[in-house]
């Protein structure tokens, strides 16, 4: 094979690598749909999901949502909003625990799920793909890739 012929089997490798290779998606935050929150800063999003916020800004009791450590979107949403690994994050939990502050958020499996328990909880806030995001519920915080 000549170099030329070899060149462009790389590339061509390359290329078909790059295409299969899946896409991330945009990480948003989700709100119920009724619950009156428009729009959330970062720093309103972190005091909500690491438990020192209680509450939104209009009063309504905040139910934020997590995922399970083995959900690949847990580790994005963390170390893309602050970040900290999953380990420092369940050390952070764990420390709270202990301490007798708060418990952490509950897990869920899928995004389905996080979905659904947003919609089923008027004051439910969870994080998401994009995707995910339909008129049951409504995006407060984008999360920049």
């Amino acid at each position: 094979m000549s170099a030329r012929r070899f060149i462009h089997a790389l590339l061509l490798l390359f290329f078909l690598l790059i295409e299969s290779m899946p896409a991330f998606a945009q990480m948003v935050v989700i709100v119920n749909a009724r619950s009156g929150v428009a729009v959330m800063s970062r720093n309103e999003v972190v005091n909500i999901f690491f438990g020192r916020y209680r509450q939104f800004f209009n009063g309504l009791e905040a139910k934020p949502v997590d995922l399970l450590d083995s959900h690949p979107d847990r580790a994005r949403f963390y170390t893309g909003l602050v970040g900290k690994d999953l380990a420092e994050i369940n050390a952070y939990w764990s420390r709270q625990l202990f301490s007798g502050r708060m418990n952490a958020p509950p897990k869920l499996r899928t995004s389905e799920e996080v979905v659904k328990w947003v919609v089923n909880n008027p004051g439910g806030i969870g994080f998401v793909e994009l995707s995910y995001a339909d008129a049951r519920v409504h995006v407060v915080f984008e999360l920049k890739p």
